[in-house]
């Protein structure tokens, strides 16, 4: 099983933009560049509040690991999120 204990028992159903940052070390501002690049783990929207589901996020790290930087240059997502200034 992939390592992600720690992060399954830290994170709710459904979690902020906020709640992920501080669960993952990924910035706020990085999950927004994500959004608005279609990009990134799935996200719901309802009004102005951001909300991301447990699964999606674990999804997402799940199929996002790699061995090398030369696989994540042949990920389309990878190679699209590497691409933040």
């Amino acid at each position: 099983m992939i390592p992600f204990t720690e992060l399954e028992k830290t994170l709710k159903p459904t979690n902020s933009p906020e709640s992920i940052s501080e669960a993952t070390g990924i910035p706020v501002g990085t999950l927004g560049y994500w959004r608005s690049s279609g990009i990134g783990p799935k996200f719901s929207k309802i009004g102005k509040t951001v909300l991301y589901a447990k699964e999606d996020i674990l999804n997402y790290l799940r199929e996002n690991r790699f061995q090398s930087t030369q696989e994540t240059k042949e990920a389309p997502v990878a190679a699209e999120a590497s691409e933040i200034k």
